[in-house]
């Protein structure tokens, strides 16, 4: 009886160490620099922000945080943006994915579609308009409500499609 209880109670403790784990933005990022400037950036509008810079480390990450909304590169040193947007998106359904690139040399609008993007932000990353749209994903997503339907382009903080 007593150890009953007493697995029981660690067993809560686990479940809420393991939610207390879950991070809002996960950024995959193989330029150091801009990686770590981004989640300083994020960081600033008090959201909790992990790093990863490459493909193999965002998939341990992503599984390890379950994060809310998860920025990723397009070319990463292991594999592209499309690829990990897949994986990503089969372990974590309900997470925005968005995907960054100053290349997008062969990605269309339906790839993006397909995979459930959310926004594809172009390089240099505007910050401001970022840390906006990161900020409403992250809240909209604490609400419990699925992905967010993509909505387009971010490249001057105006959003929208590429015509």
């Amino acid at each position: 009886m007593m150890n009953s209880a007493i697995m029981q109670r660690q067993d809560k403790q686990e479940s809420a160490i393991a939610a207390n784990a879950r991070c809002d933005v996960l950024i995959v990022e193989d330029s150091t620099i801009q990686c770590l400037e981004m989640a300083d950036y994020l960081r600033h509008a008090n959201l909790v922000v992990e790093t990863a810079f490459d493909g193999a480390a965002a998939l341990h990450s992503a599984n390890k945080f379950e994060p809310r909304v998860v920025l990723l590169d397009y070319n990463l040193p292991d594999t592209t943006g499309v690829q990990l947007a897949e994986a990503i998106r089969a372990l974590l359904p309900s997470t925005a994915i968005l995907i960054m690139s100053g290349r997008i040399d062969g990605l269309s609008e339906e790839t993006l579609q397909a995979l459930g993007i959310t926004i594809f932000v172009n390089k240099p990353v505007p910050l401001g308009p970022l840390r906006q749209a990161v900020v409403k994903l992250v809240a909209e997503s604490s609400k419990g409500e699925a992905a967010p339907k993509p909505t387009g382009w971010l490249s001057t903080g105006t959003g929208g499609t590429r015509h």
